[in-house]
């Protein structure tokens, strides 16, 4: 189910029309209605008052499956981390943006997240290649020269950090950058320990992703 179904859904669920739903996000009802048709998304800083105002969890409105907590290990084993925690594992230090356009392959199977994540990307120069999961992003770095991975970690079929693994032994040059709502520390130091080069939490800031493709 997409963004604008969970919308729409949770929308009717509480009877609220779609100029009621507008006027509690101060959009106007054309943007709900794109939202709910699918032709166009909200922002990602809109994801925290949609979810206050419809009663929904975040992860619902991106898509995530809160059953799969850890591709890695039975019951999601490990604390899960803030973004300041996680930056902690990988000794991240800002840097600034170098404003030098790139060509990132984004890998994550909602296609909310997708489109979201290229428009974020596209806005500061860069040209965005899409996979909607492991394989596909495989078989894309088989034909084409990126430099920058954006990597889900809950995915259907490998997940992420078995795709990170298959990255670095056949690019092992290939900076990837791990955007996962799947926040566990023992997720962040497998990520570390298998060549990632940074993690971002989901929900994010877009700037924290901005500063990590550089």
């Amino acid at each position: 189910m997409n963004i604008g179904e969970v919308i729409k859904r949770k929308r009717q669920g509480r009877n609220m029309t779609q100029a009621d739903l507008a006027a509690r996000l101060n959009v106007t009802p054309q943007a709900v209605s794109r939202w709910e048709m699918g032709v166009s998304y909200p922002d990602i800083a809109m994801i925290p008052k949609i979810s206050e105002v419809l009663f929904v969890t975040a992860d619902e409105l991106l898509g995530i499956n809160p059953s799969n907590t850890d591709p890695k290990s039975e019951g999601g084993a490990g604390t899960v981390l803030n973004q300041s925690q996680a930056d902690s594992i990988f000794d991240y230090i800002p840097c600034p943006v170098s404003g030098e356009g790139k060509k990132v392959l984004v890998v994550d199977d909602s296609n909310f997240m997708r489109m979201m994540l290229e428009d974020i990307l596209t806005h500061h120069g860069h040209t965005i290649l899409q996979a909607k999961d492991g394989q596909e992003c495989i078989n894309i770095l088989h034909s084409e020269a990126v430099d920058v991975c954006v990597l889900d970690i809950g995915m259907p079929g490998m997940d992420g950090i078995d795709v990170l693994k298959k990255i670095k032994e056949d690019h092992p040059g290939l900076r990837v950058v791990m955007l996962s709502a799947l926040s566990q520390e023992d997720n962040i130091k497998l990520a570390l320990q298998h060549g990632a080069d940074s993690f971002v939490v989901k929900p994010f800031q877009a700037q924290l992703l901005v500063e990590r493709i550089g």
